[in-house]
């Protein structure tokens, strides 16, 4: 319908049939309400209330009541709905008296005044109820005049409940409730109890719709399972539930069972109940469980708008309940109102699409809500996320690399990702996440050209080498389990080739990679599989050439220089004056109380192991001058000038591992604010870190490095402080 006249004249002509649509009605009246129709919304609902009623339909024209009562502030209609109410019930003792006793003189919410009027209506003489003192019921007889009920409760036969009571605390149960089949048959329930457990966990479900495991065992233990034999007895339903397409058994104890079924207890009492919920987790979970059993139904106009509510309410407060709780809020609302944009789903996905967003929720959803929230994202710009996801690739953790990599493959755009991963092996960039999943796809080397095995091999124990901690280290663990895999260090050492297997075996020897213990370990287990490479464990050998190491990570011949002389003098001077007070502080007497001994032999082993550990980084790390590299993006050997929110500009220049310089912008290749800064060209936005926390920035220039920069990493120094060789 175009216009509000249209929808009025539907709306009238529907009253009018014998069985009028209802749920369409509803659903007219609610848009005719979110829109700018408010007035005319609230004409057309008393109108058909009225026509409702006159045909006797009451139950209808109370469901068109309630959804006005949504419309219109508590306390400028409870008066007028009492009396509306009253109208719709016609005149009798009886509907007096529940009028009178469902709370419309109380503080309470008109729904739930309407929720107790539900309940005082359906008491009748032989009406099941449950009351949460007294448990299980049968209503003996109802005394409208007197404003009470009788009933025989399990717990307490024959008692008496003021209507105002019984309108608030009892659960009226149909005949299909499970404890209305163990009252009217419990020996059919018994039987089933033992034939098929799998039965009488959905009679429960359908009962009282999604349970968890925790709350179906105090619902059916011991009242209709003896305690003593619970254990077979979910044994048995689990496993059946199990092999049922319509159910959902979850692995863990707290998260609920689901079962088509159990769509049916989601009735209006269930609805009215989510309606006040105001746990934002509680709410999330409902909804969920909601349309996982109504997905493929036609939803009711009046369901729609309680679940628009609870999620508008959880949306409104994402921001103060953690990161994860505004995905999985709009991934619901996508998936309800998939149509009707109302609740901004659009527009949400067109601001976490922007890479830096996009990373940071990647890392905080777990992986069965990351794999379900990506999909979303594809859902709803597919374009644009593929083209986020590839810029992310080598900021993920390894669990979202992998669902990431194999989604983009999926999608049709394996040639973009074998691009971007040339290019991050290019620049030896690709980080320990991505060398890890490229250890477990080893086909995929080849199969997309990405390097050579040699470079591949090298650049893993450069990873290796480094110092991570976090994901970043439960990858770099990932990557060391590698080499104590047969069938893996096969296929990579046969590719090596003989000369490459000798040169690389000679480089693990030599790595910092693994502590020693564990280091001599890998090597045992690769001389099993290749028993020639033994030769080269020896440090006495001599009639062997020793293969050089590939090459590693670059600095400038200035840090390179500095290095060396660090090495050379603990070498030449600090290891022989330690030595020179080892022996004097020797001489003074007994060793276990010589403070001085002590002390010189703990300087010695500090002296080891920094001389150590420069020999190491000495053999890895290559000198250079940085000259001829192109200034097209950023990189290694090149300048940067970057623009902050609000026009304050920085500038530097990044060179090798070892290379700092504050006064002229010289910052290390291995510095977070460089690798953030790597591989983007001029007029990207990056996020980048800064003494306050991460910034966004504009990249303004990218630049070849000018004269004074050429002119520091020129100057090799020929000294250490006062020291110089051979002195």
């Amino acid at each position: 319908m175009n216009t509000t006249l249209q929808t009025a004249d539907w709306i009238l002509a529907e009253v009018e049939k014998g069985e009028p649509d209802v749920p369409g009605i509803l659903g007219r009246l609610s848009e005719m309400a979110r829109g700018d129709q408010l007035q005319e919304a609230q004409a057309m609902a008393q109108l058909a209330e009225t026509a409702l009623a006159d045909q006797g339909r009451v139950d209808d024209a109370l469901r068109v009541l309630r959804l006005r009562a949504d419309w219109v502030p508590a306390a400028e209609f409870r008066n007028e709905c009492a009396t509306t109410v009253q109208k719709i019930l016609g005149k009798g003792q009886d509907k007096r008296a529940f009028v009178k006793n469902c709370g419309f003189d109380k503080r309470i919410s008109i729904s739930e005044c309407l929720d107790r009027l539900d309940r005082l209506r359906a008491l009748e003489t032989g009406t099941m109820c449950v009351d949460k003192t007294w448990g299980f019921g049968v209503v003996h007889s109802v005394e409208p005049f007197y404003e009470r009920v009788t009933i025989d409760f399990e717990r307490k036969p024959e008692h008496e409940l003021s209507l105002a009571y019984a309108a608030e605390t009892l659960d009226i149960v149909n005949d299909q409730h499970i404890l209305a089949i163990r009252h009217l048959r419990p020996d059919e329930l018994t039987e089933q109890v033992q034939s098929d457990p799998a039965a009488v966990v959905r009679l429960a479900l359908t009962s009282y719709g999604p349970l968890n495991a925790v709350i179906l065992q105090e619902k059916l233990s011991p009242s209709i399972v003896p305690a003593e034999n619970w254990k077979t007895f979910w044994a048995a339903a689990r496993k059946a539930l199990k092999k049922d397409p319509d159910a959902v058994v979850p692995t863990k104890r707290t998260e609920p069972i689901l079962i088509k079924e159990a769509a049916g207890a989601m009735d209006e009492a269930w609805f009215r109940q989510l309606k006040t919920d105001r746990d934002v987790e509680s709410i999330l979970t409902k909804v969920a469980d909601w349309w996982t059993l109504n997905s493929e139904a036609a939803p009711d106009p009046l369901h729609l708008i309680v679940i628009e509510d609870r999620l508008q309410f959880v949306i409104r407060g994402a921001d103060l309940m953690g990161k994860s709780v505004m995905p999985r809020a709009m991934m619901l609302a996508h998936e309800v109102f998939r149509d009707d944009d109302r609740l901004g789903v659009a527009a949400y996905v067109n601001g976490v699409l922007d890479e830096n967003k996009l990373g940071g929720l990647l890392e905080i959803l777990s992986a069965r809500d990351m794999k379900a929230f990506v999909a979303f994202l594809m859902d709803v710009d597919k374009e644009r996320t593929l083209a986020a996801l590839l810029r992310l690739m080598h900021t993920l953790d390894v669990s979202s690399l992998s669902e990431v990599l194999q989604l983009l493959i999926k999608e049709g755009a394996e040639d973009e990702v074998r691009e971007a991963l040339i290019k991050l092996m290019q620049r030896r960039s690709a980080g320990v996440e991505i060398l890890s999943w490229l250890s477990r796809n080893m086909e995929k080397l080849s199969e997309w050209s990405l390097c050579s095995s040699m470079e591949f091999a090298e650049v893993v124990l450069l990873e290796m080498e480094k110092d991570h901690s976090g994901n970043r280290l439960k990858a770099q663990n990932q990557l060391r389990d590698r080499f104590t895999q047969k069938a893996w260090v096969r296929s990579l050492f046969d590719q090596l080739g003989s000369e490459g297997r000798d040169r690389y075996f000679v480089r693990l020897k030599d790595s910092s990679a693994w502590p020693t213990m564990e280091k001599r370990s890998v090597l045992g287990h690769i001389i099993k599989l290749y028993p020639e490479l033994e030769q080269w464990m020896s440090a006495k050998q001599t009639d062997k050439k020793e293969p050089a190491a590939p090459r590693g990570p670059v600095t400038s011949i200035r840090s390179y220089r500095e290095r060396q002389l660090q090495a050379e003098k603990i070498k030449k001077v600090d290891i022989p004056n330690n030595s020179k007070e080892i022996a004097v502080a020797r001489a003074h007497g007994d060793l276990r109380e010589n403070f001085e001994y002590q002390a010189a032999k703990d300087a010695q082993g500090l002296l080891m192991r920094r001389q150590a550990e420069l020999e190491q980084m000495l053999a890895k790390v290559v000198p250079t001058e940085f000259e001829g590299i192109p200034a097209d993006r950023v990189a290694i050997g090149t300048g940067v000038r970057i623009e902050y929110d609000g026009g304050r500009q920085e500038q530097y220049f990044i060179l090798g591992v070892w290379d700092r310089d504050e006064a002229l912008g010289i910052i290390s290749s291995e510095s977070r604010l460089a690798q953030a800064l790597d591989g983007h060209a001029a007029g990207d936005e990056v996020t980048v870190p800064t003494e306050h926390g991460e910034s966004t920035c504009r990249i303004v220039d990218v630049m070849e490095l000018p004269a004074e920069v050429h002119a520091w990493i020129q100057d090799v120094p020929d000294a250490l402080g006062d020291w110089k060789p051979g002195e």
